[in-house]
């Protein structure tokens, strides 16, 4: 005997399945809205007072301790600073004639001949040639950077970057440099 097969109940689709809870959602909402309604209704119950004007920011009846002084000045602009104003000493004449700049220009010379004939062996193709002048280059640019680092720091610090000795000085060690540093990416180590 075949069994009647029961059939199962599907929920139907495109209806929404009715709320377990016996709370309904709009009773918070309306809470919300009750509460802030008192609120606005408590401001504008405590505002029935108008507010006293305000002052002026120009009609202040306190007396100004520094009336009696005379207006600030700023300092006077001297001719080549780039701030117009300078609270260091200026620089004396022929820096660039100090001794060991002097031999450390010649130092880094000799590094830039090496120097170029690194760049020439690179752009040939010769690895040997590229590694054996930018090993020396490097060494004599360094040197030569190293021999100056205190006494550029010393003339920074004396006459700062105004004057254009020590601009060209600084100009002079950063270009020492920046030749290193393409050393250090180029040859072998």
């Amino acid at each position: 005997m075949a069994r009647p097969q029961q059939k199962q109940e599907e929920p139907e689709r495109g209806r929404r399945a009715a709320p377990k809870s016996g709370m309904s959602p709009l009773i918070p909402l309306a809470a919300v809205i009750v509460i802030l309604g008192g609120g606005v209704m408590a401001v504008v119950a405590g505002s029935g007072k108008k507010p006293a004007e305000a002052p002026k920011p120009g009609a202040s009846n306190k007396p100004k301790p520094f009336d009696d002084l005379p207006p600030e000045q700023p300092p006077p602009k001297r001719a080549g600073s780039s701030s117009g104003r300078t609270f260091i000493a200026d620089a004396p004449e022929g820096l660039e004639a100090d001794a060991n700049w002097q031999k450390a220009i010649l130092i880094a010379n000799e590094g830039a001949k090496l120097y170029d004939e690194a760049v020439a062996a690179k752009t040939s193709g010769n690895t040997a040639l590229l590694n054996q002048k930018g090993a020396a280059a490097r060494t004599k640019l360094n040197d030569a950077f190293d021999m100056t680092a205190m006494w550029e720091e010393e003339l920074f610090t004396k006459y700062g970057d105004a004057n254009p000795e020590v601009r060209r000085i600084v100009k002079t060690r950063t270009e020492w440099m920046d030749k290193v540093r393409w050393l250090h990416k180029s040859i072998a180590r």
